[in-house]
């Protein structure tokens, strides 16, 4: 099974290093753009389902990957972004003044840190696990996945067997795609935050 990671397109609250969590941001016309070339890029790899976070970012990018390949969106709650809190809607800069302990420990021991009323990377991966579980037990691939940064490098991990600390070592920019492949018990990581589509 052939499972395709796509991350939303831009939005201004990505340019402008915003937390955005569980915030129903749009994308911004850079990442319009971004979607509609990604739309591209699948129209001939015959999709089979499209899976997508249910806010509005990764909604307008699965939507722009289903009109060419004429696949229906199907939106479920175990894409949607990390929960962020208290820090949703603080730009990086204001974080580090008001959380500068909570910062660092971000920054170098993510599988550690919660934000205050937020989630942890522990409880990403749980419902993740199972989010994919049973995307892949309801038919064949190729399938794609639609959702956010945090989603598409623990999916990453996940897939691989590699620690949650090792988060900041995967790197997943706006409107990229990864391919993870899937033979009985073995799996593949094929690419990784691809973005040629948008060139």
């Amino acid at each position: 099974m052939q499972i395709y990671l796509v991350r939303h397109g831009e939005t201004v609250w990505n340019k402008e290093e915003i937390f955005r969590g569980r915030r129903d941001v749009s994308l911004n016309e850079a990442g319009r753009r971004q979607a509609d070339l990604t739309g591209r890029y699948f129209l001939n790899k015959g999709i089979a389902r499209i899976f997508a976070s249910p806010l509005r970012r990764a909604f307008e990018t699965a939507e722009a990957v289903s009109k060419p390949t004429k696949t229906p969106i199907e939106i479920t709650d175990a894409l949607t972004d990390m929960d962020f809190g208290a820090w949703e809607g603080l730009e990086l800069k204001e974080a580090e003044q008001l959380y500068p302990e909570e910062l660092s420990l971000w920054i170098t021991s993510p599988q550690r840190f919660r934000a205050k009323g937020g989630e942890s990377l522990r409880d990403i991966q749980r419902r993740a696990k199972k989010g994919l579980q049973k995307m892949m037990s309801e038919g064949e691939g190729p399938i794609v996945l639609v959702t956010h940064r945090v989603l598409c490098k623990i999916i990453v991990l996940l897939c691989l067997r590699i620690p949650s600390s090792h988060f900041w070592e995967i790197r997943c920019d706006p409107a990229s795609i990864s391919l993870i492949e899937r033979r009985g018990r073995s799996t593949t990581l094929s690419f990784l935050n691809d973005t040629c589509h948008l060139q």
